[in-house]
Parts: structure tokens; C-alpha cells; sequence
């Protein structure tokens, strides 16, 4: 298995970007609050790295992959983020309340939306 960045198609570096990305996103705050802040692994995020795998090690060993299962994944993974970032809401006074997402948590969901429209694009091309 050789690594050529140059060999694989636009839509191939958004997968693998967006997965190097989501890595660094771990280490950004996944949860900011004025006392207390919290990374992707103390978060469990790495779970969300699951959906990568597939079309990961698929582009990665060069073989031939379904990409409705990697579309699939890809909103699965959409899906949880956004739902993840739901569960940080905490409630203050009187009913009202605030979302403590962390820039770490946007910003891999951002990749997570990239992978998604990438796996979407090579859907198109096949």
C-alpha cells in the first residue's frame, strides 16, 4: 500500500481530509463551559470514528467499495454528531437554556458534513 495524495480523486482526499481532521478535532474542546472543558476522548468521540472505517481502509487498500454504504455512514454519523451536540444543553435559571458545544464538537461536525457530501459525490460518479 503506497500513499500517493496525488493518485487519489477529489472526492477520496475530502474522506481522508475530513478523517485527519476529525482526529485533531478530538484534542479541541468537545464541551466549553467558563469552569470546565472537556476533549473528544474524554467526550467518547472516538465512537463517532467508527463510520470512517469503512471507506477509510476502502480508499486506503484501494479496493473497489459500496458507496451507498459509505453514504449511509456518513449520514449515520451526521445524524449522532447533531444529536450529540443536542445532549449539551444545560439548563439555568428559569427554564432557560444553553448549549455548551465546544468548537472541537462543531468543527467535527463539519467534517462529519464533508465526509457525507464526499461518499454522496462518489455515489454520483459510479
Amino acid at each position: 500500500m503506497v500513499f500517493d495524495w496525488k493518485n487519489f480523486s477529489l472526492n477520496q482526499q475530502i474522506i481522508l481530509g475530513s478523517f485527519g481532521i476529525s482526529i485533531l478535532s478530538m484534542f479541541l474542546p468537545w464541551v466549553d463551559m467558563e469552569i470546565i472543558t472537556l476533549n473528544g476522548f474524554q467526550q467518547q468521540g472516538y465512537i463517532f470514528l467508527v463510520c470512517f472505517i469503512y471507506p477509510l481502509y476502502c480508499i486506503l487498500a484501494e479496493k473497489e467499495h459500496n458507496t451507498l454504504v459509505s453514504l449511509a455512514l456518513g449520514v449515520l454519523t451526521v445524524i449522532l454528531t447533531i444529536w450529540f451536540i443536542t445532549t449539551k444543553s444545560i439548563e439555568i435559571y428559569d427554564g432557560e437554556s444553553v448549549n455548551v458545544a465546544g468548537s472541537g464538537l462543531w468543527l467535527f461536525t463539519l467534517c462529519t458534513i464533508a465526509f457525507t457530501f464526499a461518499c454522496f459525490k462518489e455515489l454520483d460518479k459510479d
